[in-house]
């Protein structure tokens, strides 16, 4: 997933394989069922179970700049969402779910943000946007069940997993690129 990277930070090196094998881990300690997630059981199950948190904020109560629509803050250990895109969740927004997939991969890979958040000369393999797609990717749609789906098109991808036809897009072309379909 070479998708173009907002600003991150510098964070521990981790190679695709490791991160597909936490992303793989985490659906199956929240036994998450193969296709689309429903968002608001599983939020409610991170808050409740691994006290992971959620906040859902709006132009009046906004921690970040309101044109994030989404950001993990480890000291609370809390999610923000923009109200939008919580919406979206609800009502089954692609594009609101692979954004809940990359904070949830902050969250999982134990990003914590640092004072440097220039990335220009760090590896990417080092930049916690890079790897918080990954594992949003890995989460979102997993591997195991393209494969023993058949899913080779995006639209099927898109469709099996709730995710825009952009991101399945990218997976796909990701997934064929390194020869894993």
């Amino acid at each position: 997933m070479d998708m173009p990277l907002h600003e991150g930070f510098p964070v521990a090196p981790r190679k695709r394989v490791d991160i597909r094998a936490v992303a793989q881990n985490a659906r199956s300690i929240l036994e998450l069922p193969p296709g689309k997630l429903d968002w608001q059981p599983l939020l409610d199950k991170l808050s409740t179970n691994y006290g992971i948190h959620y906040d859902i904020f709006d132009k009046h109560s906004a921690p970040v700049p309101m044109a994030v629509e989404a950001c993990f803050v480890p000291g609370p250990m809390t999610i923000y969402i923009r109200d939008s895109v919580f919406d979206q969740l609800a009502s089954g927004g692609q594009r609101a779910t692979f954004t809940m997939g990359h904070e949830l991969g902050h969250v999982l890979l134990a990003h914590q943000r640092t004072h440097n958040r220039l990335t220009r000369d760090v590896p990417i393999y080092c930049h916690s946007e890079w790897q918080a797609n990954i594992f949003a990717a890995e989460f979102t749609m997993p591997l195991p069940e393209i494969q023993k789906r058949s899913l080779r098109t995006a639209e099927a991808i898109s469709n099996f997993f709730g995710v825009s036809p952009a991101a399945a897009t990218t997976r796909l072309a990701d997934l064929r690129k390194k020869g894993e379909i």
